[in-house]
């Protein structure tokens, strides 16, 4: 029996009650979620109006 439930995105073949995303791809969105959570993190407004970077948390 072929699977109804198959993911566009990288093509998996889903269970039905599995979700929307399969394993690998929920991994990449949250890791990306994480990176982005990062970066905004690492840009902080000084004390006179100017963006400031701290290199060390976006690596």
């Amino acid at each position: 029996m072929k699977h109804q439930y198959r993911f566009d995105s990288c093509g998996c073949y889903l269970d039905p009650g599995e979700g929307l995303l399969c394993d690998e791809c929920r991994y990449r969105v949250r890791s990306r979620i994480k990176k982005m959570d990062n970066y905004n993190l690492a840009f902080r407004e000084s004390q006179d109006g100017q963006y400031q970077m701290k290199l060390q948390e976006v690596m």
